[in-house]
């Protein structure tokens, strides 16, 4: 009897641990969605779904007959219900836990803004926050999403890894993530900032597989610039320069290459930097906030396109000199660029104040933007250059006649 009780007690507790599979999910009952594109149509929510098609990718099926991806639409008062609405057209459910990438208009960005699609990813248990998202620039989100790209056989994957190779060595571009994006838009002190995407070339021909079957594409997708918030709507764009110096200030560039005018003649010396870092930080005189900036950056010289002889320690503590000048112009003209244009601190300089001095942020935080544009900025850089390649003058002095 003892040994009867005790196996039904043992099931008793071994039941519950075995639930099965209850929320299995086939893949072939699965629309795979990488790509996710928000735009305005009327006073409705447009959403694109760029899905993989499993057939297209696959070597045993032998691929390659058709495009690798489809892309799906829908049009309804909030993104979740335009999400579920994409079953009128695709035959299967579309998942969601493989967004790679997160496309807003143009459009939509300046008058609707991306708040409420943030909140209602973020509270999606099945999406995951690590997507970058970017602006279409001048066009739709959908239009993006439509463009097949070489190399890349998925343009949402293509659209991911060039913002995170650009983002490494090429200092105008940066990736924000779904999570960093939220982050930003709830904290003091910070305005958001993201990548911008636009369409080069022939956009008629950007959806056919003929725009990657020849060597020269009629439409390529160009990471460009970065756009401007204010809460959650754009409001601008920065320049290439403006988007560099902001990246200094940040301390989000890796590795880039920039170039300095060569001293007493005509031409310029090319600079790839190897590493660099932005030292922040918050000095308080006679009460009021002093933000201290000092960029430390390691180069080595790559092109020589002038007649300067760089074979010297003095020639090499000039060029330094150069760069630190440049470094400076750059960031400097970036934070007076958007005081002047868009009055919005998308640096940051609010937020190492709060936590640098809490009580004093609290008491200027509902008009910081008017004490952003009248706060005390001071630059200063220290340039090293460790290498010159494996030259050491260049040759143009000794070109023939």
């Amino acid at each position: 009897m003892k040994t009867s009780l005790r196996l039904i007690s043992c099931f008793l507790v071994v039941l519950p641990l075995l639930t099965g599979c209850w929320d299995r999910q086939e893949l072939n009952q699965l629309g795979i969605m990488l790509g996710l594109g928000i735009d305005k149509e009327g006073d409705k929510i447009k959403v694109s779904a760029q899905v993989v098609v499993p057939s297209e990718i696959s070597s045993k099926s032998g691929g390659g007959r058709g495009t690798p991806v489809t892309q799906y639409q829908a049009t309804a008062d909030s993104m979740l219900e335009a999400i579920q609405k994409l079953t009128e057209t695709s035959p299967r459910r579309i998942f969601m836990s493989h967004v790679r990438i997160l496309v807003f208009g143009e459009e939509y960005a300046r008058e609707e803004g991306i708040y409420d699609v943030m909140e209602a990813l973020m509270r999606e248990p099945t999406v995951r926050p690590d997507y970058y998202v970017m602006v279409a620039r001048k066009t739709q989100a959908s239009n993006v999403l439509d463009l097949l790209t070489p190399l890349e056989n998925i343009p949402a994957e293509k659209l991911f890894n060039s913002l995170d190779v650009s983002a490494k060595i090429w200092s105008p571009t940066t990736t924000v993530t779904g999570d960093e994006l939220m982050d930003t838009m709830l904290s003091p002190g910070i305005q958001p900032v993201i990548t911008g995407v636009e369409i080069i070339g022939n956009r008629s021909k950007s959806g056919e597989k003929s725009n990657i079957e020849s060597i020269e594409v009629s439409a390529r997708l160009n990471t460009t610039g970065l756009s401007v918030f204010k809460k959650d709507k754009l409001i601008g764009w920065l320049t290439e320069e403006e988007s560099k110096g902001f990246n200094y200030v940040k301390g989000n560039v890796k590795t880039t290459v920039g170039h300095v005018d060569c001293p007493k003649t005509e031409g310029t010396v090319t600079m790839k930097t190897l590493r660099t870092s932005t030292d922040r930080k918050v000095k308080f005189t006679r009460g009021e906030p002093v933000m201290n900036l000092k960029v430390k950056n390691v180069s080595s010289i790559g092109s020589v396109e002038c007649k300067f002889q760089i074979g010297s320690m003095t020639a090499i503590r000039e060029l330094e000199k150069l760069s630190e000048e440049r470094l400076v112009e750059l960031m400097k003209n970036s934070v007076n660029s958007v005081r002047r244009k868009f009055h919005v601190d998308i640096f940051g300089f609010g937020q190492e104040i709060y936590q640098s001095n809490p009580k004093y942020f609290k008491k200027v935080e509902g008009n910081w933007d008017q004490h952003f544009e009248d706060l005390e900025v001071k630059y200063e850089a220290n340039s090293q250059i460790r290498r010159v390649g494996t030259l050491d003058d260049s040759f143009q002095n000794e070109l023939k006649e």
